[in-house]
Order: C-alpha cells, then sequence, then structure tokens
C-alpha cells in the first residue's frame, strides 16, 4: 500500500462513521514525525478536495506532543447542530458566540490551547448527546450507565444502537476501502 493509500486508510479507520454520514464528526490524531509521502498541509487539501463534495471538511484543531489532531466533520450536520437553542445555551456557557462552522471551529480550537485535556463540549462536535456530554462534566468521568463510543449518562438503549451501527460502518468502510474503493467513493452524500 502507497503512504498516500495508507493515511487514507487511516481517515477510513477512525472515521467512517462521519463518512457514512452517521456522526457529525470525528477527531484522529497525526504523528508529525510520521513518513509520509505528502506532507500534511497537502494532504489536507487533497483530502478536503476529495471530501468536500459530499460536505465533509477536514481541518487541524489542535497541535500537541508532536501530533496533529485533525477534525473531520459534516458541515450541514455541524449547522444544524447548533441550530437548536439547547446546544447554543450549553455553548455560551463555555464562550461560544457565534455559531457559523468558521467560528465554532476556531472557538473549538482556542479553548483546545487552553486546557490541559480537551474541553468536555467537544463531544457536541463529535456527535455525542447533550445529555451525556452534561453527565460527564456533572460526574467528572465517573458514574456513566454504559461505555462505548462516549460515556452514556442517558438513554442507553438508543446509545447502544448508535455504537452498534458504528461498528458496523467501520466494518463496511474498512473491507470497501481494502477492495479498492477511494474516499470519494466512500463519502455517503
Amino acid at each position: 500500500m502507497t503512504a498516500q493509500r495508507l493515511m487514507d486508510y487511516k481517515l477510513v479507520r477512525q472515521c467512517a462513521p462521519t463518512l457514512a454520514a452517521r456522526k457529525i464528526g470525528s477527531l484522529f490524531c497525526v504523528e508529525n514525525c510520521m513518513p509520509m509521502h505528502e506532507p500534511l498541509c497537502a494532504l489536507l487539501a487533497r483530502w478536503n478536495r476529495e471530501l468536500n463534495p459530499s460536505g465533509i471538511f477536514v481541518r487541524v484543531v489542535a497541535e500537541r506532543c508532536g501530533r496533529s489532531f485533525v477534525y473531520v466533520y459534516r458541515r450541514n450536520l455541524l449547522k444544524r447542530l447548533c441550530e437548536a437553542s439547547d446546544i447554543r445555551h450549553f455553548l455560551e456557557q463555555y464562550d461560544y458566540r457565534h455559531f457559523d462552522e468558521d467560528k465554532l471551529i476556531a472557538n473549538l480550537t482556542y479553548r483546545i490551547s487552553k486546557c490541559h485535556c480537551f474541553p468536555h463540549e467537544i463531544g457536541l462536535f463529535l456527535g455525542y448527546p447533550l445529555e451525556d456530554v452534561k453527565g460527564f462534566i456533572a460526574n467528572g468521568g465517573q458514574n456513566c450507565k454504559s461505555c462505548g463510543y462516549w460515556k452514556v449518562y442517558g438513554d442507553v438503549e438508543t446509545a447502544e444502537k448508535r455504537f452498534e451501527c458504528f461498528r458496523k460502518c467501520f466494518t463496511v468502510m474498512s473491507n470497501l476501502f481494502e477492495r479498492g474503493y477511494s474516499l470519494p467513493m466512500l463519502a455517503v452524500g
């Protein structure tokens, strides 16, 4: 497998539910010292060129300890999320004042830069339910009802169904990629 194809596979393995339009966004890291055929800025530009027509966008939101944290998201789902008044009210508590995509992500990037760990509201950007994000904060990450792709404090049954959907996405997308499908072919429009 070429270096380019390996990096594409990393994106597929980490972001399958986002590619399949089952999740708002995904976050993964790229080691800055990784031997890549193309520099990170060129890689991001290529991914955006290939994925933007399907409404998927790719940005670096943090750089720490020799790693770049890459946020892959669906613009329409992020926009829809931030149209909800309860989400806006929650984010306003963390100094989010503008709810267009660029300002939202700029604020998230700023908040990440000021925290030793990732700010907990990042869960919303990844598609976690508000109830679970609030529960995580209130409980300091303890006392959850269930744990899968995130810690569940609210509706366990719905979360478990989503976890199963995500597992299927990872399996199907990985298999299709291994059979030769490209990123644009995997990106559900």
